[in-house]
């Protein structure tokens, strides 16, 4: 089964833009996916235009927003902070039951994290707990704009001292005019990382799924076969 945790060096990153095309190109590759935002804050349940519901409908809405994307918090703020001030402190046992649920419908399981991987989602727990908790390999998105190198190399670090697995590193093009370090950023990165880096461009649409699929897909999961019929194992 795949199982894959979306993470990025920061907020706004573009995370859910990548989840979703993970999950779009997945799904019409002919597998079951479940793309999951655990906890979201800042947003009302009902909000179709949410991470989560995005999310649900990106991987065709095979399971109800209340399984993929059960916690919504109102204040945008971390999930641990986000929590307190409901003062309902978040039950990790039921977002466990959560995956298990969604992984046991599935092919395959994305997780889409909130913010970066330290963001604490209880006292004592944060998203690379979760995603060691969960089994996931991990899926790291940047901004391609000056200050990546350090946001970036720093979560590898950390990535690499909890044993977690990296998939790929995508570097978004958020920006029509970016500036002038976003020539070397992917270079750099796989240069002084030893890492595959994945650059996307900058999308008119944050709901160009399709096309960003495409592009990623061949990177992310690489022993995969994607043209031709259905996905198989290489």
């Amino acid at each position: 089964m795949i199982r894959i945790g979306v993470t990025g060096t920061d907020t706004g990153v573009g995370k859910t833009v990548v989840s979703c095309a993970l999950a779009a190109g997945l799904r019409r590759a002919g597998l079951r996916v479940a793309a999951l935002k655990p906890v979201e804050t800042g947003v009302a349940f009902d909000d179709p235009a949410r991470d989560g519901a995005r999310l649900s409908r990106a991987a065709g809405g095979i399971l109800p927003l209340v399984e993929t994307a059960p916690i919504t918090l109102p204040d945008p703020v971390a999930p641990l902070v986000a929590a307190r001030a409901c003062g309902a402190p978040i039950d990790l046992g039921f977002l466990d039951d959560v995956v298990r649920a969604a992984e046991s419908k599935t092919d395959a399981l994305i997780v889409e994290g909130a913010g970066g991987l330290l963001v604490p989602v209880t006292q004592s727990l944060a998203y690379d707990d979760l995603f060691e908790r969960w089994r996931l390999e991990v899926v790291l998105v940047a901004a391609n704009r000056l200050g990546v190198i350090n946001h970036t190399r720093l979560t590898l670090a950390h990535l690499r001292r909890r044993g977690l697995t990296l998939r790929a590193l995508v570097l978004n093009q958020l920006d029509a005019a970016p500036d002038r370090s976003a020539r070397d950023n992917a270079a750099l990165l796989a240069e002084v990382e030893g890492v595959h880096v994945v650059e996307t461009p900058h999308l008119e649409s944050a709901d160009d799924f399709d096309s960003l699929s495409d592009q990623l897909l061949p990177h992310v999961f690489p022993e995969l076969e994607f043209a031709g019929g259905p996905l198989a194992r290489r």
